[in-house]
């Protein structure tokens, strides 16, 4: 093979190698009770709410959000960071960075935490607006507030991975 071909083929590689890459991200709002959980493509920039994990026990938990990961094949994977009013740590920020460092060691995925402070009044404003059920509102709650995470995360200017 001629060495300009050759050159070629590699500034091809190099620039594959430099392209971000496009697929599905999964977007996490971890609760106490229930966790929230929202798919969305990063070349569409869409979003939406996919279900709500309902288990009191965490081995459950982790089972599912695996489960999800192998359905969903995603690129990326965005959580909430649950931070105080005044955007200090929070008890639930430690949680959500401890299942972070927890599914980074069992998947070669990227993941970014999200400031997730008043999503889910936001998803409760939202929903109030389009489901008039309570009961109904609150299966779908903690998707919606998943999906107003993965939205901040594709409005930034600049994706911080965590």
């Amino acid at each position: 093979m001629p060495y300009q071909e050759t050159m070629a083929i590699k500034q091809k590689l190099n620039s594959l190698d430099q392209k971000e890459l496009v697929g599905n991200i999964l977007s996490f709002d971890f609760g106490e009770k229930r966790i929230g959980v929202a798919v969305g493509n990063n070349l569409t920039k869409s979003s939406h709410p996919l279900e709500t994990i309902n288990t009191p026990l965490n081995s459950d938990r982790y089972k599912i959000i695996e489960k999800l990961i192998q359905i969903w094949s995603p690129i990326h994977i965005v959580i909430g960071l649950p931070l105080n009013d005044d955007g200090s740590i929070s008890k639930m920020s430690l949680l959500a960075k401890k299942i972070k460092n927890k599914l980074k060691n069992k998947f070669n995925l990227s993941f970014s935490l999200v400031d997730e402070r008043y999503t889910s009044t936001e998803a409760e404003s939202i929903l109030k607006i389009t489901q008039k059920n309570f009961k109904k509102r609150k299966l779908v709650l903690d998707q919606v507030a998943a999906q107003i995470i993965l939205e901040s995360y594709f409005e930034r200017d600049h994706h911080e991975l965590a």
